[in-house]
């Protein structure tokens, strides 16, 4: 979804969050800790009008994304991809997802994740495919 929206805005790039090359026998807290430094970094020498970035956010890496994002004078907007759980733990859109990625899923949910309060945009996703999904936010952003 997140490569769509990037597709959709003008000079967009799009940053998958997990693709971080932590080591992978690291603790997982260490793992996001790199995670969201490399995406620190990335947003402070980013030269694109739109970074499109694809990342659970925590209290925490917000408020270090966000500063990250007020050092270089850009505005955050935080969407929040909300389907009923669900739909969230289906095979939708061509992945198959493994049972522990429905675990985790699971606890997403229960620790508050589709409903943070730092989001700009909750959106329902359980309907629509990542196309239409992605120029709900264009939209969204353009307004």
């Amino acid at each position: 979804m997140g490569a769509a929206l990037a597709a959709m805005l003008p000079g967009a790039r799009f940053i998958e969050g997990d693709d971080h090359d932590a080591p992978s026998h690291l603790p997982q807290t260490e793992q996001w800790a790199q995670a969201v430094t490399r995406l620190t970094d990335l947003i402070g020498s980013a030269r694109e009008p739109y970074l499109v970035i694809a990342y659970p956010l925590e209290q925490d890496s917000y408020e270090r994304i966000l500063a990250a994002c007020t050092r270089r004078a850009a505005r955050l907007r935080v969407v929040t991809l909300a389907p009923a759980l669900a739909a969230a733990q289906s095979d939708r859109g061509g992945r198959v997802l493994e049972e522990w990625e429905r675990q985790r899923t699971a606890q997403m949910y229960l620790e508050g994740y589709a409903s943070r309060p730092f989001s700009d945009l909750v959106l329902d996703t359980s309907a629509t495919d990542a196309q239409s999904s992605a120029r709900q936010i264009a939209q969204w952003l353009d307004a």
